[in-house]
């Protein structure tokens, strides 16, 4: 785990320098980076309620991109947005791993679901991963868990920090002839988006526009082969 850990670390450290917003700081792996675990590792089911309640974080609502949490600040809210999901954080479990697909299109044009999520810094050094996370920007989320459990898509958006609801994606709202949507498989879905269940190598598209740009939209995933 301290082998992937540090790897994932290192990957973070080069998307931060790369970036042009002040507000990013470069996370150091650490000479172990050895996880902390939060104060309960064990995962079962999501909350019934997203952000969990009492959360003390904000869900983002300006325009995309977003980053990941981990990136912000030296991390230092990483935890709490995962806190916030329903999550927990530990060492790497990969009992149970399995990979789910998610494409974000605003307007026809695609939002990167960034490298970091599921990430936890303390000061400047990544301690910990939650169960769903992302090692790069491909929009592949890694399921990763001691035991089998559920895990929704809101949970998704819950760590990322950005506001999903059935109306809104961080700030883009239905309206003004446009309206968000979430596609599985190609198929769009009714009800709550937030309780979309995550399976193996499901493409999930989550798409804000106009109706002519509902009818284009992505319907699978080529997953790697390791995958």
């Amino acid at each position: 785990m301290r082998v992937r850990l540090a790897a994932a670390a290192a990957a973070l450290v080069a998307l931060a320098g790369c970036s042009s917003s002040g507000s990013k700081q470069a996370i150091q792996p650490g000479p172990s980076d050895s996880a902390s675990p939060s104060p309960s590792a064990h995962y079962t089911a999501p909350p019934s309620v997203l952000p969990v309640p009492g959360a003390t974080v904000t869900m983002s609502t300006a325009a995309a991109p977003w980053p990941a949490p981990v990136l912000l600040d030296n991390g230092q809210q990483s935890a709490a947005y995962i806190a916030a999901a329903g999550l927990p954080y530990a060492e790497e479990m990969l009992a149970v791993h399995y990979h789910a697909h998610i494409d974000v299109l605003v307007d026809g044009k695609p939002v990167p679901v960034p490298l970091g999520l599921g990430y936890v810094a303390t000061g400047s050094k990544v301690v910990g991963l939650a169960p769903l996370h992302t090692h790069d920007d491909s929009g592949i989320i890694h399921i990763e868990n001691d035991v089998p459990a559920t895990f929704v898509l809101g949970q998704v958006f819950t760590e990322w920090g950005v506001r999903f609801t059935s109306s809104c994606l961080g700030a883009y709202c239905t309206g003004d002839g446009k309206e968000l949507a979430v596609f599985v498989g190609g198929k769009r879905q009714s009800g709550d988006p937030t309780r979309i269940v995550l399976t193996k190598h499901e493409e999930i598209a989550v798409v804000y526009g106009t109706q002519e740009q509902m009818t284009k939209v992505p319907s699978s995933y080529s997953f790697p082969s390791a995958l």
